[in-house]
């Protein structure tokens, strides 16, 4: 008898949990009082992308130079003392024209696209082993869509604006 009792109990209480549980788990997508989400952007898309930056500067390398350290991030060296050299790190890339340039950063190196801020450089190689892609596994070059880079480089040299 005992045992019964208790099996009644047991089942009465998981009826109540199961029906309580069961309460509480209404569709969310059924309900009046909130408005229909809109679809519609909330700013117009621009009409055309932006080109890529002009350079702010030109970074002329020094000659010769051996020069080691973690280097200085390419804005915080803008927004600096340029009136004496510095190591200067960022980006370094070749583009299709056979200008190099380089950038505070690597926003995506699919396509490839680069930091908003940088630099033209001046009295770095455009040809010869420096961009030379048979070595690529060894220096560390990348190229997509016909620009080759550095991912992360330093740079010694003056800038000037």
């Amino acid at each position: 008898m005992k045992n019964s009792i208790r099996s009644i109990l047991a089942v009465t209480a998981i009826a109540i949990l199961l029906a309580a549980c069961a309460a509480g788990t209404a569709d969310p997508s059924v309900s009046p009082d909130q408005p229909t989400p809109s679809v519609a952007p909330t700013e117009a898309p621009a009409a055309s992308p932006d080109a890529s930056p002009e350079p702010v500067a030109t970074l002329t390398v020094a000659d010769g130079a051996v020069v080691d350290g973690p280097g200085t991030p390419l804005a915080d060296a803008l927004a600096g003392d340029l009136s004496q050299p510095i190591l200067v790190r960022g980006t370094l890339f070749l583009d299709a024209d056979g200008n190099v340039y380089l950038a505070d950063s690597l926003v995506d190196g699919a396509t490839p696209e680069f930091g908003d801020t940088r630099v033209a450089v001046d009295n770095y190689p455009t040809d010869g082993p420096t961009w030379d892609m048979a070595d690529a596994d060894v220096t560390g070059l990348q190229e997509a869509n016909g620009i080759r880079f550095f991912e992360d480089t330093k740079l010694y040299g003056t800038i000037s604006q």
